[in-house]
């Protein structure tokens, strides 16, 4: 299923730690980008998290690579949003054929 995530991070509260975190954060997002579950992700203008639709089997999928994430523990008003195909461009509700097919 598909799911529209829009999440609040407070990078002050990392303090010093912020350095060492984006790079892991950096990496978890490749990995799911690189296995099809993050279709795209956008940063906030504002600078205050990032919206990011995500390709995962459940709901509970969902919530548990939330919690895996480094910087979750800086993330507020997390807002996960299930799409449904509308029914006009039914398409745009699909992952990628890549993504459907990748082997990670």
């Amino acid at each position: 299923m598909i799911y529209l995530l829009d999440v609040k991070i407070d990078y002050n509260l990392a303090g010093d730690g912020l350095a060492a975190l984006l790079p892991l954060e950096w990496e978890q997002t490749r990995a799911l980008f690189e296995s099809g579950r993050l279709l795209g992700i956008w940063r906030k203008a504002n600078a205050k998290g990032v919206i990011a639709i995500w390709n995962m089997p459940s709901h509970e999928a969902v919530t548990e690579q939330i919690r895996k994430m480094p910087l979750y523990p800086y993330m507020s008003e997390i807002e996960v949003v299930p799409l449904v195909a509308h029914p006009k461009y039914p398409q745009f509700c699909e992952p990628p054929a890549a993504a459907r097919t990748s082997p990670k």
